[in-house]
């Protein structure tokens, strides 16, 4: 019988306490990120909204003929802030007054309801259940009947998301003046026989981005051109009255956000609809069903698979990472930053393989 081979092994105290130093160090950084995910998320938009807005500064640039790009930047940001107040004001104030209508109606609509000789309302007097109906839609009434103040009234979030949003965009303005000096900056730095690999890679990155912003931009803008047609159409036929720009706006912004947009604006659009009409509710419910069926399966795919270098599961991938991360703004960046990462990667196989014959030569 032939003797066992032992092998032993020995581990330094300096190697224990490496390790132990490495671990602490890791768990530390993990609750660090944990803590500042927020304002990594903030920096992370700021520069995807950077890259997505390039072009516009640069297109400004070239048709006003002005040199300096902070001036072109101003500009184009005066645009996007004039936009969106006009949009903001077109929107919010309609419907904090269609839901507070709506709320101070609760009473009197379920005093219709109880009246009514239906099936429905026989079982609601059969259980006696009329008398709590009645009472929790007077209590409802009475509790959110000023709406528009209850969502003034929280001051810290409001406050929160005022802060946030600031902060994106003076960081924002910053990066579209400072960037391309960043950029030429960095490049600098590398030796030349890697500076114009560097230039292709980043070039396809911002390729990348861009590609997916413009595609997201022109599915929100189509999506709300024919959710404004079909409630003009509805509201005519109906005799309902909508704010059917209002409506189609929320549906242009929200569907800018990737897989859960559609969603959201599909829901508010058919809630608020509901506070005019149930059939004009029911209405849109379908026509939603039917005219997101119809994008997923169409031109959706056609222009991200031009656009934009992912496929539709590492999209949905980092939507969802997005999301735990840092909510519906995680979302937003987390596919862009997907679609880097991607370009890295396969950049990262392709030299490797470009190397190996060479080793084995």
């Amino acid at each position: 019988m032939e003797p066992s081979n032992k092998v032993t092994v020995n581990i330094t105290n300096r190697t224990i306490v490496r390790t132990i130093l490495w671990v602490a160090a890791a768990i530390v950084l993990f609750k660090l990120i944990g803590q500042i995910s927020h304002i990594l998320t903030l920096i992370f938009a700021a520069f995807f909204l950077a890259l997505a807005l390039n072009p516009v500064v640069s297109w400004v640039r070239r048709r006003l003929k002005i040199e300096s790009r902070a001036k072109a930047t101003a500009v184009s940001y005066l645009m996007v802030v004039v936009f969106l107040a006009v949009f903001f004001a077109l929107v919010i104030p309609p419907l904090i007054r269609q839901t507070q209508i709506f709320i101070k109606e609760v009473p009197q609509t379920v005093a219709n309801f109880q009246s009514q000789d239906s099936s429905l309302a026989r079982a609601v007097e059969k259980y006696h259940l009329d008398k709590r109906l009645s009472e929790g839609a007077k209590s409802f009434a009475s509790n959110y009947s000023d709406f528009g103040g209850t969502i003034l009234d929280t001051g810290k979030r409001v406050a929160e998301a005022v802060v946030s949003v600031f902060a994106v965009l003076v960081m924002t303005f910053m990066m579209l003046v400072e960037g391309p000096k960043w950029f030429e900056l960095y490049f600098g730095s590398l030796p030349e026989r890697k500076r114009q690999h560097h230039r292709r890679l980043a070039n396809r990155m911002y390729k990348s981005v861009s590609g997916f912003v413009n595609g997201q931009v022109i599915l929100a803008a189509v999506a709300g051109a024919f959710a404004f047609i079909t409630l003009e159409i509805a509201g005519q036929v109906m005799n309902v009255s909508t704010n059917a720009a209002a409506l189609a706006g929320i549906v242009a912004v929200f569907g800018i956000i990737p897989l859960f947009g559609n969603p959201i604006a599909a829901i508010l659009v058919v809630l608020v609809s509901l506070l005019n009409s149930v059939t004009l509710a029911a209405v849109m419910a379908i026509y939603f069903i039917i005219y997101f069926f119809i994008e997923n399966h169409t031109f959706q795919p056609y222009l991200q698979s031009r656009l934009n270098e992912l496929t539709p599961l590492l999209v949905f991938i980092a939507a969802i990472i997005g999301v735990s991360l840092g909510g519906i703004l995680g979302a937003v960046v987390a596919i862009p930053a997907a679609s880097a990462v991607k370009i890295l990667v396969e950049d990262h196989f392709e030299r490797r393989q470009h190397h190996k014959p060479e080793e084995e030569a």
